[in-house]
């Protein structure tokens, strides 16, 4: 996995959605944080992740940032030795493979396999339906923020608006795993149901 926030947001995800969590050490998934992606597509880490003897799936999460289609050739190329007559294109409900070796290999792009952007452009479909007048704020908040040369790249646009539309909510400022565990954020909208049966089918779980 690429990004911290992702670590914590997918467990209280997954368990808002039917996948019994317990607190360690009884997770039913390990989840790694890998810090940048540049860490996983070095030469021998897919290949070292599939090979772990006793490893029965390993799924690779990662942001799509300005563009899904180049994410996914930078993988493509790292997994061709691992894993033969890989698509051009991910798959829109993210990639299932079985190693020769028996183990279950998947990847998802965030946020949805098909247009740029990272974890905050799936849970901004999060956003219950009540909150939308005011998320919409947040954005033209962001929006004016902009035009008075906020230095932030454009790439975390989302990224600012999600985190201005937090710092109103009771208490403000909750971080993104507790906006879904509290369910702030809608963990149960269809919106998330993609990358749910993705990680359910992956893992078994």
């Amino acid at each position: 996995m690429e990004g911290a926030t992702d670590k914590h947001v997918i467990p209280y995800l997954m368990e808002a959605n039917g996948v019994i969590w317990p607190g360690p050490p009884n997770h039913p998934v390990e989840i790694e944080w890998w810090g940048s992606v540049d860490e996983f597509l070095r030469p021998e880490a897919i290949n070292n992740a599939v090979k772990v003897p006793g490893r029965e799936a390993v799924g690779v999460v990662v942001d799509a940032n300005g563009d899904a289609a180049a994410r996914w050739d930078e993988l493509k190329t790292r997994c061709d030795s691992e894993f033969a007559g890989l698509p051009d294109r991910i798959p829109a409900e993210g990639l299932h493979r079985v190693h020769s070796l028996g183990t279950r290999f998947g990847v998802w792009i965030m946020p949805d396999n098909r247009f740029e952007g990272m974890l905050e452009d799936l849970l901004v479909r999060l956003v219950p339906d009540d909150a939308g007048a005011l998320y919409e704020m947040a954005r033209n908040c962001v929006a004016t923020a902009r035009s008075h040369d906020a230095p932030f790249k454009d790439v975390h646009e989302r990224k600012a608006e999600m985190y201005t539309w937090l710092a109103w909510q009771d208490p403000p400022g909750l971080r993104l795993h507790e906006a879904v565990k509290h369910r702030v954020l809608d963990p149960t909208r269809p919106e998330s149901r993609p990358f749910v049966d993705w990680f359910r089918r992956l893992f078994d779980v």
